[in-house]
């Protein structure tokens, strides 16, 4: 098990965070003269497992972040419990209407007692995350550099830590165009991005009806899919549907597995009908765990041993065992629901799991979830204990309840399906993008979300 006990005391915090930002930019100095030298001297192989971890992050960005938009960031280790949802409703996906006075609101906690001032930005990007051509004078209203002070001291302990909350659009700064969003957070003094995160802002035109297509007849590793079939009706501004509009799915609020609708029928001038073809249709019995940490005491059936004296204090979760463990019932929203009360806690969770079949040297185990932003992460990676004859990892989760999984990497390639039940008959939830291309400004504007459920 990982020790992070050395992150959590209020009198080394910073000066730990300070001497691990040097050490980086020491070790990013010795990475690159180590990288030129080898480019001059004509080497193609990297020898060590550490370097070639280190040029996949960089090569295979999109791998690593199978479930996350390019771009997006949690950066320190002392970030934890994001959130960004609608305000008063925290399963709710982060989308905005334009013009409505709904605001989101952005939550995160930082293991630390100093106070910090954070840069709040904003970039506008196309349907693929990729950075639009707008300016922020053309996307925003008002101040598009916002300031986020202070925070709130919790009132326990062990650790102690500091909650920062930022509700928008608001006074200082509205949206005035539809369309796909990152939210930056940079520390004020330094610059360093600290998070970034995506969001929605539609413009709410038209009309779309979806449902899921369902069958059962296996397309792979004999798994039932979804395909999602939705209807647009045409606002009356759209002149030229064809070449104009483009259309996309997400599941489960993974915006990183965005697919892009391939078959699109445009015979009705009223409305279009679009679909994913089966080939690129959705995996339809998807689970998640589900971990209930509202009880910090071993009166939680989760709980199997704590260590309650530790900083932080040390739980042991129930074993979980591949092809048994499945949840029927996954929670809405891919932020999980943290306490925000500043007395809840936080927790040094040791996950223990049984992959049930044979793990190969080139293959690793990872666990993600709602507590770490459902990103690949080397310090959640799952290490074999030879006397458990199981695989363990561990995490710094606060009160809450939330979701996650384990996924197998093998080939520089992520496998979320692979410990996976068959045959289950886990509730899917999907959103549907309606995109038209603004040809006098040259961006995307987004006309219209919907929201379904597959019936199973």
């Amino acid at each position: 098990m990982k020790d992070l006990s050395h992150l959590y005391t209020q009198e080394n915090i910073t000066t730990d965070l300070m001497t691990f930002n040097n050490k980086q930019r020491i070790l990013l100095i010795l990475l690159s003269s180590f990288f030129l030298t080898l480019l001059f001297v004509g080497c193609g192989m990297f020898e060590t497992q550490g370097v070639n971890y280190a040029r996949t992050n960089q090569n295979s960005s999109q791998n690593l972040n199978l479930f996350t938009p390019p771009g997006h960031h949690i950066e320190s280790e002392l970030v934890h419990s994001v959130q960004l949802n609608r305000s008063g409703n925290p399963a709710s996906a982060p989308i905005l209407q334009l013009g409505q006075s709904q605001q989101l609101h952005l939550f995160f906690e930082i293991l630390e007692f100093d106070s910090r001032q954070f840069r709040i930005t904003f970039s506008h990007h196309n349907p693929d995350w990729t950075r639009s051509s707008l300016p922020p004078e053309f996307f925003i209203d008002g101040m598009d550099t916002q300031f986020l002070d202070s925070g709130q001291v919790s009132r326990v302990q062990r650790p102690s830590y500091r909650q920062y909350s930022y509700q928008f659009p608001n006074n200082q700064l509205k949206f005035t165009k539809s369309g796909n969003y990152q939210l930056q957070i940079r520390d004020h003094d330094n610059g360093e991005l600290i998070l970034q995160l995506p969001f929605f802002v539609t413009e709410n035109e038209g009309n779309t009806r979806s449902t899921v297509e369902t069958f059962p007849v296996p397309r792979q590793n004999m798994r039932i899919t979804h395909r999602p079939v939705s209807w647009y009706s045409l606002p009356d501004f759209v002149d030229q549907p064809f070449f104009d509009l483009e259309f996309y799915f997400t599941q489960n609020q993974f915006w990183g597995k965005q697919r892009k609708a391939e078959e699109i029928d445009f015979s009705d001038p009223d409305e279009v009908k679009f679909e994913l073809s089966t080939q690129n249709s959705f995996i339809g019995d998807y689970e998640f765990l589900n971990l209930s940490l509202n009880n910090l005491t071993q009166s939680n059936p989760q709980i199997v041993e704590s260590s309650p004296g530790e900083n932080p204090p040390t739980l042991y979760l129930t074993d979980d065992v591949s092809g048994f463990s499945s949840s029927l019932s996954p929670q809405s929203g891919r932020y999980g629901r943290p306490n925000r009360n500043l007395t809840a806690q936080y927790a040094n969770v040791v996950f223990t799991f049984d992959p049930g079949k044979e793990i190969s040297n080139d293959q690793d185990i990872y666990l993600v979830g709602d507590f770490n932003n459902w990103m690949i992460d080397p310090n959640t990676q799952l290490l074999r204990d030879e006397n458990l004859n199981r695989w363990q990892t561990n995490a710094i989760i606060k009160e809450g309840s939330y979701s996650y999984k384990y996924v197998l990497m093998s080939d520089n390639q992520v496998d979320d399906l692979y410990f996976d039940d068959l045959f289950s008959r886990t509730r899917q939830e999907y959103h549907s993008f309606v995109y038209m291309r603004d040809s006098n400004q040259f961006y995307y504007r987004l006309l219209h979300i919907n929201r379904f459920l597959s019936d199973s």
